[in-house]
């Protein structure tokens, strides 16, 4: 049975009686590798919208294939008191924080996990009936290589639009490509784009450029490999309606798979003629996406250990804080205390590369047989 390292420290509450503990959400299942995969496809993948489309979908060719791997977790919980809270009760308040870091990779050792995930997917795509552009006659025309031209270098290291700028998440493509798609750039990289598409060189119109060329569908793959599972109670917000009186993260080890594939459908391609060249775009309602409903989670072993790294300063913060937070209390002031937890997740590459790799296979096949169910 895999190991599973948990953490939940203690509930810290100060001065009004709790509220009570929220209910916990209930643990994701595993995919099951001994049940047809047809039946879990159901449980795993959602569909957007435009999937009813899928009818029109014709001859393929994958534009991008990009993996993110997360390198360094993260989550936070922390007390305060609410926007109703009127009781006058001066309270120490309490920030948790746990960070739990990948150690044992490089980045040939992703790229290579990245490599191979990707030329599975295509051959997952031929399997289920998708007709592609081989991938030579893709690479050697001028149009891909002018997409390829327009977007970010990878690895690129993605940091979540208002997300929490301690976690780390490093997104690599297929063969060295670079990202064009909006998720990843960002605002910066996307006011560039609209910038180039003033000029019609932006990467998405080198996209729809390479599609219109070929007669094919653009196929996107997006994958996210994680290693840990980190719930959190809250944090607290500078304005809330309810004071929060307990702190608490936990979390586990487990590598589990998410990500969506999408098909912009040629059949749908606007085109028209601007500076003396051919422009195209895809229309509103033509994309079907196949996403995760919930992330395929893996119960093969994939890491050699799982250390604690709170450093003597880590532990010195928290219990100087601690102090300071009840005298202060005492003393009618209000204050905060800081907990942080640190563990590293040690890996073998070949060990971690097998894993990941098999369940990035389970998760495109559960998506590309939704997407063939709706053709």
């Amino acid at each position: 049975m895999k190991p599973v390292v948990s953490f939940r420290p203690a509930v810290i509450a100060i001065g009004a009686a709790l509220l009570g503990a929220c209910a916990g959400t209930p643990p994701a299942p595993s995919f099951d590798p001994q049940s047809d995969i047809r039946a879990q496809a159901a449980t795993f993948i959602a569909t957007n919208k435009d999937a009813k489309k899928m009818g029109d979908a014709g001859r393929g060719a994958v534009l991008a294939c990009n993996v993110m791997f997360a390198h360094r977790a993260a989550a936070h919980a922390g007390t305060g008191g609410g926007l109703f809270d009127h009781s006058g009760k001066t309270r120490a308040e309490a920030k948790v924080s746990v960070f739990y870091t990948l150690v044992g990779l490089t980045e040939a050792d992703y790229q290579r996990m990245t490599d191979a995930i990707c030329a599975r997917a295509e051959q997952q795509l031929v399997a289920q009936g998708f007709q592609l552009v081989p991938r030579a006659e893709l690479e050697s025309s001028p149009q891909y290589q002018a997409l390829r031209a327009a977007g970010r270098d990878t690895p690129y290291d993605f940091k979540p639009p208002n997300g929490d700028s301690k976690a780390r998440y490093m997104v690599y493509s297929a063969g060295g490509a670079t990202l064009y798609d909006a998720r990843y750039i960002g605002a910066v990289s996307g006011l560039g784009q609209a910038l180039k598409a003033a000029k019609g060189t932006s990467a998405d119109q080198m996209a729809t450029s390479v599609m219109d060329g070929f007669g094919a569908d653009g196929i996107s793959i997006n994958l996210l490999v994680d290693f840990a599972q980190l719930q959190s109670s809250g944090a607290s917000k500078t304005w809330q309606l309810a004071a929060v009186d307990k702190a608490e993260v936990s979390g586990e080890v487990g590598l589990s798979i998410s990500g969506d594939v999408s098909f912009r459908l040629a059949r749908h391609l606007d085109c028209w003629d601007r500076f003396g060249k051919r422009e195209c775009m895809v229309k509103n309602g033509n994309t079907p996406m196949f996403s995760s409903k919930m992330p395929v989670l893996m119960r093969e072993p994939f890491y050699e250990s799982v250390e604690n790294t709170t450093t003597t300063g880590d532990k010195a913060t928290a219990v100087l804080t601690k102090g300071l937070a009840i005298l202060s209390a005492m003393g009618g002031v209000s204050s905060t205390s800081y907990d942080t937890t640190r563990y590293e997740v040690r890996v073998n590459p070949a060990q971690f590369g097998e894993t990941a790799v098999t369940g990035a296979e389970r998760f495109v096949d559960m998506a590309l047989i939704t997407a063939s169910a709706t053709r």
